[in-house]
């Protein structure tokens, strides 16, 4: 049987759906969850005015996430990390792109634990205004692109020596190693 408030919450969804042109199938998706769930999502859309795209990202993200970690969407927006995303001041945009960022790091965190150790490692490399570390969109392949930005023949010497320092004394190494970890 189900309550006024399941009701209520329904008739919400629906409205929202309607307003933001939500495509049926998306909308039935959302509906399958569980009540608290939807509940707790749709707190989350109000408040970000999530539309199609960015509900369907979500959509994934929580099934993936609560079917890996055996929880509930309710309950993963109650982790504290996310919930200070959530309540991060600025835009409706920042906001969104803070909880995505966060879900991302919930979602993979192998991969976020692999690019803070990059972004340590080239970090540690030092290379200043002149040299830039870049490597594929995450982390697919084994490429690693080295740019050096220079305005004459001096500032050249001097990069391609810290370059070669920096090879001599393992920090290169380094950024190998944590790119090994993949």
């Amino acid at each position: 049987m189900v309550t006024q408030d399941e009701q209520w919450q329904a008739q919400r969804i629906a409205a929202y759906a309607q307003r933001k042109h939500l495509s049926g199938t998306t909308l039935a998706r959302w509906q399958a969850w569980p009540a608290t769930d939807q509940a707790a999502l749709f707190s989350l859309l109000q408040d970000l005015q999530c539309g199609e795209n960015h509900l369907k990202d979500l959509l994934d993200w929580f099934e993936e996430i609560s079917a890996r970690d055996e929880q509930t969407v309710a309950d993963i927006l109650e982790r504290r990390e996310l919930r200070s995303a959530w309540a991060t001041s600025g835009s409706r945009h920042d906001k969104l792109k803070a909880v995505k960022a966060v879900l991302r790091r919930i979602r993979y965190p192998r991969l976020t634990h692999l690019e803070e150790n990059v972004r340590q490692a080239v970090k540690a490399l030092d290379l200043g205004r002149t040299g830039q570390v870049s490597f594929p969109s995450d982390f697919e392949g084994d490429e690693v692109t080295i740019t050096l930005t220079v305005r004459n023949v001096h500032e050249l010497r001097n990069g391609l020596s810290q370059l070669q320092q920096r090879l001599d004394d393992g920090r290169f190494q380094r950024v190998f190693d944590s790119l090994d970890e993949v």
